[in-house]
């Protein structure tokens, strides 16, 4: 056989290997991305202290798309926390804008 196919064959069997590793490494971060999200879920929902059925009704309106977060008179702290997550949820997905960039070509030589 000729060596440099050889060399080709043998580049081709290696690279295919790191891909499986690094499909099966993907694998694994995506799933330990996920447990991380729910642990933050789980936590956000716990720190709202609701009761029991306010709970069931909060979730069960998350489902459904209809969220009201509930808000005891009284505690400025839950007020205080309702405004973070607002703003925080406002910061997400809002890339930063760049300026256009333009391509000035009075400067250029001409032809």
């Amino acid at each position: 056989m000729n060596t440099k196919l050889s060399r080709i064959l043998d580049e081709i069997k290696r690279t295919e290997e790191k891909i499986a590793a690094w499909k099966a490494h993907l694998e694994e971060l995506n799933i330990r991305k996920k447990q991380l999200e729910d642990a933050e879920i789980i936590k956000s929902i716990r720190s709202m202290k609701l009761e029991s059925r306010e709970m069931l009704l909060f979730l069960e309106n998350i489902q459904n798309g209809t969220v009201a977060v509930p808000v005891r008179q009284g505690e400025p702290e839950a007020m205080q926390q309702k405004e973070n997550m607002r703003n925080e949820a406002e910061k997400i997905g809002e890339p930063e804008k760049a300026p256009a960039e333009r391509e000035d070509r009075e400067y250029e030589e001409k032809d």
